[in-house]
């Protein structure tokens, strides 16, 4: 039987042991309501083109092309056809399917406009395929080519990844340069944005541990961010916050002098250290290694009573019309300690239980003009970008991908008969 999403992501992180909940009092509480800085003032902008999905299958044809055969990009698993792009019921679905066609093992549906468009703000309300592994994209490539003198652009609106990571990114594919170790790069921006999230996670155990071996183990799509981990002993006055210093009658095993701190590495683009997040310093932060199972590991010489566990994560926004807003938070986890024989899980989380981009349609929106890239979340702004580089015409794209190196995050048979659905995409110019 195939498991739900859900449920196949607990199978795979979980480890034997007590009840993932038995043993906590205060589960990390994650839910807001995301407030943009500035919504988006329709009245100044007219429709020029849409496309409703409000017709039958074949239709789609007349204004979309598909691909039709192998993926060439070394990080895509999957091939891509038509017949996984269905429109139905007054939508687009970009289905994936777990069958061996043009040499790789997965396929997918993607498609691109026969017409490009120029400057104005584009809108598209979609949800993403409801599985780990998946690349959910709305974005913008030169398919026609680019003319002498301008450069190869890449906008991406949303690289979406399950359960609610936006990406976007600008790349500028003409004016690349060589890396000293012989790799071939080029400038881009790319951003991880969870704008439905908290920072701060507060598991406080009912019944206190003792154990010489404490662990965190994530299976997150992108680099996890932690500011500072906590294990501390039990305290009968209550905790402060994981946002807050802590107080002199609580004790923080993390920062014990026998403490032997081990992580799956460091994020190499980064100003990062490990011992970063066990520094006492809420104002530095490890950053892991990108790709892979994430970890995070303490153990003592001696066996250490603990009674609550907390840490702060992602990468909070302190400039610009995104202050404020975060970025990187962590999708899941699980916390275990060793019991001598056996890890036990203390907890886990599921960001998919705070905001499911897959169960729930949401818009997403780019204003582009000869100066900025400006990227909004349901009508908010909650970023801006210099433009440098896309000042030609683009053929507009939706793509679904499955990405190798747990890009995405782990590659499972839950991604089998997923669909990203894509509801309407609109473009907007502005009045005269």
């Amino acid at each position: 039987m195939k498991l739900p999403t859900n449920a196949a992501l607990a199978v795979l992180l979980a480890s034997s042991g007590l009840n993932a909940c038995a043993n906590i009092q205060e589960k990390p509480q994650q839910s807001h309501a995301f407030k943009g800085t500035k919504s988006i003032d329709m009245s100044k902008w007219e429709l020029a083109w849409q496309d409703e999905f409000n017709y039958a299958d074949e239709q789609l044809d007349e204004n979309w092309l598909s691909q039709n055969g192998p993926t060439e990009n070394p990080w895509v698993l999957s091939s891509r056809w038509r017949e996984n792009a269905q429109v139905k019921d007054g939508a687009l679905y970009l289905k994936a399917k777990k069958e061996s066609r043009g040499g790789q093992d997965w396929t997918t549906g993607n498609v691109w406009t026969k017409r490009t468009f120029g400057y104005g703000y584009f809108e598209a309300r979609f949800k993403y395929a409801e599985a780990y592994g998946t690349n959910n994209s709305f974005w913008f490539w030169p398919k026609q080519g680019v003319k002498d003198g301008q450069k190869a652009c890449e906008i991406d609106i949303n690289e979406g990844h399950f359960p609610n990571i936006i990406n976007t990114n600008v790349h500028n594919w003409t004016d690349t340069y060589t890396l000293p170790n012989g790799r071939v790069s080029h400038d881009d921006d790319q951003k991880h944005w969870t704008l439905l999230g908290k920072p701060d996670h507060n598991i406080i155990l009912k019944k206190p541990v003792k154990t010489n071996k404490i662990r965190l183990t994530s299976h997150n799509p992108a680099s996890i961010h932690i500011a500072e981990f906590r294990a501390l002993a039990p305290s009968s006055t209550g905790y402060s916050a994981p946002t807050a210093e802590l107080t002199d009658n609580m004790l923080n095993h993390a920062l014990a002098a026998d403490t032997k701190l081990t992580t799956n590495g460091v994020f190499n683009k980064l100003p990062s250290k490990e011992t970063f997040a066990i520094d006492n310093k809420l104002d530095t932060r490890w950053v892991s290694e990108k790709h892979g199972k994430k970890w995070l590991h303490l153990e003592w010489n001696t066996a250490k009573e603990i009674g609550a566990i907390q840490f702060v994560n992602g990468w909070l926004q302190e400039y610009g019309d995104s202050k404020g807003f975060y970025r990187n938070l962590i999708g899941d986890y699980v916390i275990e300690y060793h019991n001598g024989t056996d890890w036990v899980e203390l907890t886990s989380y599921n960001a998919a239980d705070v905001a499911n981009f897959g169960e729930q349609y949401h818009t997403y929106g780019l204003e582009w003009d000869e100066n900025y890239f400006k990227f909004y979340f349901d009508g908010e702004l909650y970023h801006t970008m210099r433009n440098d580089v896309c000042f030609s015409e683009q053929t507009l794209l939706f793509s679904l991908a499955i990405l190798k190196a747990e890009i995405a995050g782990p590659v499972t048979d839950a991604i089998d008969d997923t669909a990203m659905q894509i509801d309407w995409v609109r473009y907007y110019q502005r009045k005269p």
